[in-house]
């Protein structure tokens, strides 16, 4: 069991799972995912990780709530539990010193492009970010982003 530490909604149907997944936090590397179930027997979803902090042993996830499965993910609150997540998986996105980058992204997109972006920036790149959405409440991690952008 993978207890939720935080939920937060970021926008419409949008939120932001911060999710205690020690050994995930620890391998994970940029351009990953997880698969998520709640209980035994649900669907299994792919979530981006977002974000991980080795540390406190945490992933970060974005859950954008829009079928049965992936609303019931939402729903749990903090200090419930997810019944599994599985991984890292995936091939990790090659990273490279470009000098300067340019990363576009909208809506939920913005949540995938994040730990990229991230990675890039630590990587010596400078960095500059386009984000956009169909209205403002659908601006997200524009803070974030402006942090290594």
């Amino acid at each position: 069991m993978f207890e939720v530490i935080s939920n937060d909604i970021l926008a419409p149907n949008l939120h932001r799972m911060v999710v205690k997944a020690p050994r995930v936090a620890t391998a994970r590397r940029p351009g990953q995912f997880v698969i998520v179930r709640t209980e035994s027997g649900d669907e299994r979803i792919p979530l981006t990780i977002g974000d991980a902090n080795p540390e406190e042993g945490t992933i970060t996830l974005f859950v954008q709530a829009v079928g049965v499965s992936t609303r019931k993910i939402v729903s749990v609150p903090s200090g419930g539990f997810i019944r599994d997540v599985a991984g890292p998986l995936g091939k990790p996105t090659h990273l490279g010193n470009w000098e300067r980058v340019a990363c576009v992204g909208g809506g939920v997109g913005t949540a995938v492009l994040y730990p990229l972006v991230k990675a890039l920036f630590d990587t010596g790149n400078r960095i500059t970010t386009i984000i956009g959405g169909r209205s403002a409440s659908y601006l997200i991690l524009a803070d974030e982003l402006a942090a290594v952008s």
